[in-house]
């Protein structure tokens, strides 16, 4: 029996999509690229199925739901036919590229097996394919840009120092995968990268998590420094199937410097004395700033960095201000040391509190996108505004909340701020990625409230990187 791929199927190229939609579909514009080693995996699942089909069942059986409660199970079971066969496409590669099977009484690897004694006829392409499969480690990559139909360009999210990899790919680039942490195998194709065929994509709430959990093991002592690589993978593979499995974890977001949890605060006032209440910040030491472009309480951390405390905002062409703080000790130490400070020249109205996990940010480990549009919109009840004014009520939001983004850490950056990482070209790309997202999310955002999109471009234009 030969093994083929059904239409309902992933399709092996990556793409996401099923088969009869992407390399299956002849009508398909983008023409499929026939590679000499195609066949390899259908020819080598096809031979273990008919020699050792019991001890694959049962080892794939454990990949699977090995470890998960009944519910978990259950639930597994129960999803749709598209994903399930993106779980057991998945589970094939990792198989073939680091399965074992029992033989005999005794465990073998599959590999072993394959190009042991007795094993499938391959032509030379075909086992050089699956032999390199088991050399290329599953890692976990952040997808900085996308070139429809041609291109990925691709960071390593543990390694900050990694060069950027652009990865040879034309079905399965697409647009929306900008800001994504995907686990691939990278393949050495003459003189460029392609993509395994597996993928294993994260929300943007698993993907911080994830990166935690691998970073722990890199340090844990107990794993020997030759099985970690092999670790590493099943937990990205573990970690991407249990999305299928329940409740999807919303992570734990902290300030970096402080470990807080990170809270979005912000205190509304109106301006009685604008000259007192400037000569009043004035006299501080720690605080940066003035009339015109707003001021910042400053702190000089153990790690050389000046962050930000608490940021001072004005209102366009309104007598008002707002003190934003991104922790509830920033807030409540903040607003006791402003208030005692300025006196009388300003009048507190309201604090607004907003967690970004409630909230569920859509951009991996950076809140600010979805939070800032989510405050324009506490503000004003959108359906009482046309498409346009809507537009300009998120503008403001947005142009108020990045005020001070180019000098600010984050964590996407390894607590670097973007000034300080663009001095780097992988901190450039990067940062560059970062952008690129932001855009994508906001364009999704604009599409779905029917208002213009907001450009980013102020930003790469601070930063004079220009947008791209």
């Amino acid at each position: 029996m030969t093994y083929k791929i059904r239409r309902n199927e992933p399709c092996p190229c990556g793409s996401g999509k099923k088969y009869k939609q992407c390399c299956g579909n002849h009508t398909n514009l983008v023409e499929v690229e026939k590679k000499s080693h195609d066949g390899a995996v259908e020819r080598a699942v096809d031979w273990l199925m008919s020699r050792h089909r019991k001890a694959v069942n049962n080892t794939m059986e454990e990949m699977i739901f090995g470890g998960l409660s009944d519910d978990a199970r259950a639930e597994l079971q129960s999803i749709n036919e598209e994903a399930w066969q993106g779980i057991y496409s998945n589970a094939t590669e990792w198989l073939l590229a680091e399965g074992k099977i029992p033989v005999n009484g005794e465990d073998k690897c599959v590999q072993e097996c394959l190009f042991g004694q007795g094993g499938p006829l391959f032509t030379v392409d075909q086992q050089r394919w699956l032999v390199q499969l088991a050399t290329r480690p599953l890692r976990l990559y952040d997808v900085t840009e996308v070139i429809p139909g041609k291109q990925m360009t691709l960071c390593d999210a543990l390694d900050f120092e990694a060069q950027p990899i652009i990865v040879s790919e034309k079905s399965g680039s697409q647009a929306s995968l900008v800001g994504a942490k995907i686990g691939f195998r990278l393949m050495e194709v003459d003189d460029h990268y392609e993509l395994s065929g597996s993928a294993y994509r994260f929300s943007h709430f698993s993907g911080p998590n994830v990166v935690t959990r691998l970073r722990e093991a890199m340090v844990d002592p107990n794993y020997e420094p030759e099985k970690l690589q092999s670790y590493l993978s099943f937990i990205i593979w573990r970690n991407w199937l249990d999305q299928y499995c329940g409740p999807m974890a919303m992570p734990k977001i902290i300030d970096a410097y402080s470990s807080e949890a990170m809270l979005l605060i912000t205190d509304h006032y109106s301006v009685k004395d604008w000259a007192i209440l400037a000569e009043s910040l004035a006299t501080q030491h720690d605080v940066d700033g003035d009339l015109d472009s707003g001021w910042d309480r400053l702190i000089d951390c153990d790690d050389g960095n000046t962050r930000s405390t608490a940021s001072i905002n004005i209102d366009d062409g309104a007598d008002k201000i707002e003190v934003f703080y991104k922790t509830q000790v920033y807030a409540d130490e903040g607003r006791a040391w402003f208030e005692a400070l300025v006196k009388d020249s300003v009048q507190f109205i309201s604090r607004e509190v907003i967690d970004p996990a409630g909230d569920r940010p859509q951009s991996d480990g950076e809140v600010a996108i979805q939070s800032s549009t989510q405050r324009a919109k506490k503000e004003v009840d959108e359906s009482d505004l046309p498409p346009e004014l809507l537009g300009d009520v998120i503008e403001e939001a947005i142009y108020r909340f990045y005020a001070n983004w180019a000098d600010k850490p984050l964590g996407a950056l390894e607590d670097k701020t973007p000034r300080q990482a663009i001095k780097t070209g992988t901190g450039l790309e990067r940062v560059k990625g970062l952008l690129r997202g932001y855009q994508i999310s906001e364009r999704g955002q604009a599409e779905k409230q029917g208002r213009r999109e907001i450009s980013y471009a102020f930003l790469w234009d601070e930063l004079g990187i220009g947008p791209q």
